[in-house]
């Protein structure tokens, strides 16, 4: 009888170990989080403001779509017309897409706000800048 129950106890201990083995991580880098983005409606319409950068400061609209599609112009502007998609993540508003003029890839961040987005904006040709519009 001892042997049976030594026998079904070590069996037992067995596959507790091997479950905490195969269910431990030894992978102890932090876990991103994904935040979840979203095409928040107090953002569609007009947004009129200015745009700087390596070509020097000029007048810029940017028309923001309930679709989730962004473009954006100046009058007279050095800057190339752009075509881009656009979201809200966390806290942030962003926006990526490609100018007219060769299709560089160009990304625009700033914190959200109802009514005024003033950030920064990076383009794959190593060119930067900022922005700030106010919701027409």
């Amino acid at each position: 009888m001892d042997w049976k129950v030594n026998s079904t106890l070590a069996t037992l201990l067995l596959l507790i170990t091997i479950i905490c083995t195969t269910c431990s991580s030894s992978d102890d880098s932090p876990v991103e989080v994904q935040q979840e983005s979203k095409i928040d409606p107090a953002l569609v319409g007009s947004w009129v403001g200015t745009i700087d950068g390596g070509l020097g400061e000029a007048n810029i609209e940017i028309d923001l779509k309930g679709d989730g599609t962004m473009s954006g112009e100046g009058a007279n502007s050095p800057y190339c017309a752009l075509t881009a998609k656009w979201e809200v993540v966390g806290s942030s508003f962003k926006a990526k897409g490609n100018d007219s003029c060769d299709g560089t890839a160009v990304s625009f961040s700033a914190p959200y706000s109802k009514t005024k987005l003033t950030g920064s904006w990076n383009a794959s040709s190593g060119n930067s800048g900022t922005f700030s519009v106010i919701k027409q």
